[in-house]
Parts: structure tokens; sequence; C-alpha cells
């Protein structure tokens, strides 16, 4: 229930002027994606929805790419405003200018930024928040809740409701069981999130979209994102040889060799050794769920992470969960990842040499032996810490839906634009005024929500 109320706290702190309608037939919204390597501009355009029951008609309409990510500013925070100047002008060049002020601006970091200290994010943030709160500079509707480092949760959720809004599920009047859950993974973290079946006693996560609620399951593991991985592996050969200046990496293949300097500034050699049993151990000693007698609330995943029966959901496998499967070629005719098939080929591909590797599948050098610890990661990930059966085909690998990337900015907007509609709608209904929406939307929210959520499960009990 405290993540509840957390949820419900951030879903209603949106102030007015974020509610503001343009009076044209079209609507635009700027989203700042804050990747930890790079920031990416997306603006997104949309008719003017007849009713809060139907679903947006959104259209990504332009994407560009800043380079580096907001992180290499994490010692020079007073350059941020010159860094945000560049991708804001651009945005402003896009939308028209007649729109300005009723186009919501959104600046959301994720996992890169959630991995720094508290007081390095807090300082990056600050900064953005007084640059894109300055209206001299920044022409669009701003909110400081709006730019924001997405929790894990929010990450895993706004990538459940692209997944499905592309799939055409929102305003179809499906029922939740049809809709599919989604399982990404970045650099930094991997997230799961779906509807269940029964009961979720933690980590839930209410979204509400075409008029409807829908109660998801939404967890993010934070450093089991595929380079955080890679690099969990290397310090568990540091610990275990921490005098060595040269290590054997069994995840990496032989004949790819790096060098990198430790803690201590020492130079440090790491050459692959193609050993696929002890990479999997080692993969494995960062997956075991916990003891019996320390899972609560029951089913615990990994550690004492609590995760419910998957059910019988459809899941889209998205972002990093698609280069390895493809490379190792793991995936039936239709797309589906074959995960018994995927452990073979990963056992027998993490047995090559680098030129091996690169000659039997044409991959680039300097990604083959991710591609090893990947397959490797991947099933083990699915069926020993999340419950796939190895023998499953309810898993649909793709980086698109119907020809549109699934991406979780796009979810983000989604969200976003449903809380400013649906106060919207509260007001011209004299649920409340502008200023008693923050006090009554939270009393909505919370109370219907354990009202029609627990109603719901003590249906499925009885």
């Amino acid at each position: 229930m405290g993540t509840y109320l957390l949820l419900g706290l951030s879903m209603i702190l949106i102030p007015n002027s974020l509610a503001s309608h343009t009076t044209s037939a079209w609507n635009y919204g700027v989203m700042f994606d804050a990747g930890s390597s790079s920031s990416k501009l997306k603006i997104y355009k949309w008719p003017t929805r007849l009713s809060t029951a139907d679903a947006f008609d959104m259209d990504l309409m332009y994407t560009q790419r800043f380079k580096p990510g907001i992180s290499d500013y994490v010692y020079h925070p007073d350059d941020i405003p010159g860094y945000l100047g560049k991708i804001l002008n651009k945005a402003k060049s896009i939308v028209p200018v007649t729109l300005h002020h009723s186009t919501p601006l959104f600046m959301m970091a994720t996992a890169g930024l959630r991995v720094l200290p508290e007081s390095d994010a807090i300082a990056l943030m600050t900064s953005a928040r007084q640059y894109l709160g300055n209206a001299s500079v920044n022409p669009f509707t701003y909110s400081p809740h709006t730019v924001r480092i997405l929790s894990g949760e929010e990450e895993g959720a706004y990538g459940w409701i692209a997944a499905n809004y592309l799939r055409n599920f929102f305003g179809s009047n499906k029922p939740p069981s049809q809709a599919v859950g989604v399982l990404e993974m970045g650099g930094g973290s991997t997230q799961i999130t779906f509807v269940p079946d029964g009961p979720i006693l933690a980590n839930m996560f209410p979204v509400r979209m075409a008029g409807v609620t829908y109660y998801l399951y939404a967890h993010s593991y934070l450093y089991y994102g595929q380079t955080y991985m890679a690099y969990r592996i290397r310090r568990y050969l540091e610990e275990e040889s921490p005098l060595d200046t040269e290590l054997y990496n069994p995840c990496m293949l032989r004949g790819d060799n790096v060098s990198y300097s430790s803690d201590d500034g020492t130079t440090v050699i790491l050459r692959g050794d193609s050993n696929p049993t002890k990479c999997l151990e080692i993969l494995n000693s960062f997956l075991q769920s916990a003891e019996e007698n320390s899972c609560y609330p029951k089913p615990c995943a990994i550690g004492q992470i609590y995760q419910p029966s998957l059910g019988t959901d459809t899941f889209f496998a998205i972002s990093a969960y698609v280069y390895a499967p493809t490379t190792l070629r793991a995936l039936d005719p239709f797309g589906r990842l074959k995960i018994k098939a995927m452990n073979t080929s990963a056992h027998q591909y993490c047995r090559m040499t680098l030129a091996q590797a690169i000659n039997a599948t044409g991959t680039a050098a300097e990604y083959a032996s991710g591609y090893c610890m990947m397959g490797l990661y991947i099933p083990s990930l699915l069926t020993s810490s999340y419950g796939f059966p190895s023998s499953t085909n309810r898993i649909q690998v793709a980086d698109k839906i119907n020809g549109e990337s699934v991406d979780w900015a796009l979810g983000a907007v989604l969200y976003e634009l449903e809380q400013i509609d649906y106060y919207n709608w509260l007001e011209t209904c004299g649920e409340v005024s502008g200023g008693q929406r923050p006090v009554v939307s939270l009393v909505v929210w919370v109370l219907l929500g354990m009202v029609t959520f627990y109603i719901r499960n003590l249906t499925n009990v009885l």
C-alpha cells in the first residue's frame, strides 16, 4: 500500500498550467530522453481526442540524438544550460510558434542517472529545472514534476504502455488479460511489467489509459542491465584474484582482450577464456532467489524481490533482449524466443574464439563477447528468476510493433497526457476547482483505487 500511496502522490501533483488546452486541432509534446550516453529529443504530434475513453492517436514526428549524455556534466552542472539549450532550440524550431505555450515539455532520465550518487543526481536535475523553468528561454509548458529521474518501476510501466498502445489495446474494450507483458533491458537495469491474474502483494503500479485503470506488477532490477552485468562479472573476478593484473574472463571469447585501470590505478588486462560453464556459474550467483524463510511476500524472483505468477500473458522482450537471440538464431519464424535453443546455441558460441565467432555470425568484434554473456544470461534470468518454463513460446522478441519502436518515452508522454485530461475532466464535471485539485485528486485516486483493487481481489478469492 505504501507503494500505491506514493504513486498516487506522483500522479496528482501536476499544476494547473500543464492542463492548458490549445484551440488547434493538433497538439504537440516535447520529450528530452536523457540517457547515459546521449539525450534524444522526441517531438510527438496528435489530434485532439473527442473523449477520454478514446486512445490517443500519437505520432513521433521528429527525433534527434545529442551527445554526450547529461551524466557527463556531473562535475560541471553549470554547463547544463548550454547543453540543454541546443536541444531546446531545436524543439522550438520544430513545434509551431503559436503552439509553444500549450505544448508540454518533459525531460526524463533513466538508469544512467539512477546509478549516480544522490548528491550528483540532485545537482544535475536542479540545474536542469532551473534552466527549463525559466520562461524567458523555455516557451513550452513546464512543471518540475515532468523534469525528473524516473524510478525503475516507472520506466517499466511506460514500456508496458508503449507496447500495448502500439498493439491498439487501449480503447478497444479488450479485458486486461489480453494485454501483453513487457521484458525490457538497457545498459543499467532490466524491467519486468505485466498484469497478473491474481492479487499483487507488492510493486503495484496503477495505470489509467483511455478511461480504464490497469493494475500492473512492475519491478526494475538496477545493475542487472547488459553493461552493468558485464561490470559485475569483472568485479567478481577481481575479488576472486585481488592481486592479479591479468584476469581470465569466462564470459569473453578467447582472443578478445581489454585493459583498464583498477581502483588503485594499476593496469589490468582482461583476457577472454571462452568458458560457458564458469560464466554461467558467475551469472547464477547474481540471480539466486532468497531462501524460503527470507522471502516475504512469496514468491520471490531475485533475492528477496517479490514477483507474482506470470499467468498466461504473452510478453514482448525489447531493447537489449533483441540482439543476442537474433545473432544466436534462437527465434522461431514468428519471432518468438526459443529458450532451450538459445541456451544450447550460447554454450556452443561461448566455446569459440573471437575470430571463429566473427566468422560464424558476421558480428562486429566489439559486440562478439557480449553476445556470449547475454546468450547465457537471458535464458537463466527468464527461467530461474522470472519463472518462465524453458519450453515457453510466449515471449515475442521485437524492437518494433506495427513498424513503430517500443519506447518508454512514448509511454511516458501517453501516461502524462492521460493524467492531464483526467484532471480536466474532473474540473469540467465540477468535481474540483483549480485550487482544490491536488487535494481532491489525491482522495479520488487513492480511495477509488483502493476500493476497486480490493473488490477485485475479494472477487478472485471468493
